[in-house]
């Protein structure tokens, strides 16, 4: 094996085990909808990285559509860094209510399901 190609192990080995770090401490499941293949989790920033180090664990599927309402109907500047520790609060409790918002959509379609007797 030469030098390089070591290195890169090592580097290779490091960001595996550093992913699969944050996937054990996280919940280890989505927070919306339980999904919990490893392979399709990612870390949900619940109030943006800009406003608080609040991560939830989430499916590929549900981070996008939190990503997304964030994108689109959030007010101006709540990815800006600098503002007053309250409006950083007031964006983390934004996100938590948006998260509940999608868990309650989930159960909603869930137990539709189970009274039409798909499931």
């Amino acid at each position: 094996m030469k030098k390089s190609e070591y290195f890169d192990d090592v580097k290779q080995r490091k960001e595996e085990k550093e992913w699969i770090d944050k996937f054990i401490a996280g919940q280890g499941y989505c927070l919306a909808c339980g999904h919990d293949h490893p392979l399709d989790m990612e870390g949900h920033h619940a109030g943006a990285k800009a406003n608080s180090d609040v991560i939830v664990s989430m499916c590929r599927n549900c981070h996008g559509r939190l990503s997304r309402k964030q994108m689109k109907s959030w007010p101006e500047g709540w990815h800006d860094e600098e503002k007053p520790k309250k409006i950083k609060m007031a964006f983390l409790l934004r996100g938590i209510s948006d998260l509940l918002m999608l868990v309650a959509n989930n159960l909603r379609w869930i137990s539709d399901q189970m009274l039409s007797g798909a499931i």
